[in-house]
């Protein structure tokens, strides 16, 4: 059911006139719709989430529930010292935390639960809003989809500020990651006064930063230009060369293996592949990247209604060219069905010097989704900006370290931030997040599995013991009838 169009004419305080919904077959609904009972049901058995009436459209009538969640703070439990002695209190946190996650299909209630957890534990109160057009944000009063019309940067602001007014946050320390980190320099620009710190963490800035992330993967592994990978490189450009592999569509595998497995994994990854291995997990990383638009996780990952927003206005997949090892093909194919990128809706590149806030920037030193550059250049433009760059870590702290993001964020809201520059060395030595554990564990096991295969193991003894005994005839043959010319090698079947 939806509102009638006219209902707008009734008198004020009057009910709205509902029309028909259209309703669609079974076979004919999207795989990616949510079906409202599941909802209900989740939302029956969570108590930490919130929920705000928000305008579907800045100028319509008509409303929708915005869900966040909030974690009340509990009171951190204090360890002794190793004499015995009690510890010395600790800084509380002096605002809440509201943590941004990146997006914008990226869900925020049911994958961070842990985080929030973890953070209440340590007596932060924490707030992450779910983004309208996704998970428990993106039905109607009604239960329908929202219009993908209504879901826009700046409507998006908007429900971050109706976030905090509905929690009674006067100021929050505001944490974001990748996109997030744009809404929080947004936040920070337009309503200065409802900042009081920024973490941002592996941070976003326009849509020109994918220019610098295609630059960046194809110095690594198609030119060359450092030590480490200019061997990596040169055999990728040999296996094109051979038409063994598809440049044009092969940044996407290359730039996830990296960001899970690092430079060691793509140099494994590509030495398999000249030896005539490797196919598994290159085919296997392929068809992953390929579902991911296709399948959408429902309250995980949805991307569906929020296309226009990530390729209209931010211009995601904007800059892909399809020459060798663009990372960008796959999410310029995911924009087809959606307008062209229109250019940026606020220049936050002129508006970043206006941040009075106190800034702490984050960065992964093997980050190729976001390169390190990117941030170096954002701290440069925030006045009193600090840059922490975490070695050896990749892109999104908040998924792949976030035990880090969370000690920053608590400092951040402690108003400590400025102080973890010290202890760079300590935070880039704590456990990755085991989700991302896993994934590289998954990585390094396909690479071991093709590499050490019993059935490969048997080819190659195979070979090595025809070519020993290859070498024993040509050394037993008589010197009269090494002259003669020899008859056709016959091709290895391996």
């Amino acid at each position: 059911m939806t509102p009638d169009p006219d209902s707008s004419r009734l008198p004020a305080g009057a009910p709205p006139v509902l029309s028909a919904r259209p309703r669609l077959a079974p076979w004919a609904r999207p795989t990616e719709i949510i079906e409202r009972a599941t909802q209900d049901e989740l939302l029956q058995i969570r108590n930490d989430l919130m929920t705000v009436y928000r305008e579907v459209r800045a100028e319509g009538p008509e409303l929708f529930p915005l869900r966040y969640a909030r974690a009340t703070p509990r009171r951190p439990r204090r360890v002794k010292a190793a004499d015995g002695s009690p510890p010395p209190p600790a800084r509380s946190p002096e605002v809440p935390v509201l943590v941004l996650p990146d997006g914008p299909a990226r869900a925020s209630v049911l994958p961070y639960d842990v985080l929030r957890r973890s953070l209440a534990a340590r007596g932060v109160d924490v707030l992450m809003m779910e983004h309208r057009g996704v998970g428990f944000s993106r039905l109607d009063a009604t239960g329908g989809d929202l219009p993908a019309g209504a879901i826009t940067l700046r409507e998006v602001v908007r429900d971050v500020l109706a976030v905090l007014d509905h929690a009674r946050v006067e100021q929050a320390a505001v944490v974001g990651t990748g996109y997030g980190a744009q809404l929080a320099q947004i936040l920070a620009v337009l309503h200065p006064e409802r900042v009081h710190s920024l973490v941002l963490d592996s941070p976003r800035t326009a849509a020109a930063d994918e220019l610098v992330a295609q630059r960046r993967l194809r110095e690594l592994y198609w030119d060359g230009t450092e030590a480490t990978t200019s061997s990596t490189a040169a055999v990728l450009r040999r296996l094109a060369g051979q038409g063994r592999v598809d440049v044009s569509r092969a940044g996407p595998v290359i730039l996830a293996v990296h960001e899970h497995g690092g430079p060691a994994a793509v140099r494994d990854l590509v030495d398999l592949l000249a030896v005539g291995r490797g196919s598994l997990t290159w085919n296997s990383v392929r068809q992953v990247l390929n579902r991911a638009w296709l399948e959408s996780t429902p309250f995980v990952a949805e991307h569906d209604l929020v296309a226009r927003l990530a390729h209209t206005e931010l211009g995601v997949g904007a800059h892909a060219d399809g020459g060798p090892l663009d990372p960008l093909l796959l999410t310029s194919e995911e924009g087809r069905a959606v307008p062209d990128f229109a250019g940026e809706v606020l220049d936050l590149h002129a508006l970043a010097p206006a941040i009075t806030a106190p800034t702490l920037v984050l960065s992964g030193s093997q980050d190729l989704v976001s390169p390190p550059q990117i941030a170096r250049e954002l701290t440069a433009r925030i006045p009193g900006a600090r840059l922490l760059e975490i070695r050896g870590a990749g892109h999104s702290l908040l998924d792949t370290r976030s035990r880090i993001l969370q000690v920053a964020a608590r400092w951040s809201a402690c108003g400590t931030a400025h102080l973890l520059l010290e202890h760079a060395a300590e935070l880039a030595a704590l456990p990755v997040s085991p989700t991302d554990r896993a994934l590289s564990r998954g990585l390094q096991i396909a690479l071991a599995a093709e590499r050490y295969s019993p059935w490969r193991l048997r080819l190659e003894s195979a070979r090595a013991e025809r070519e020993r005994l290859q070498l024993e005839r040509a050394r037993t043959t008589p010197r009269g009838r090494r002259g003669r010319r020899a008859g056709p090698i016959r091709e290895d079947p391996a």
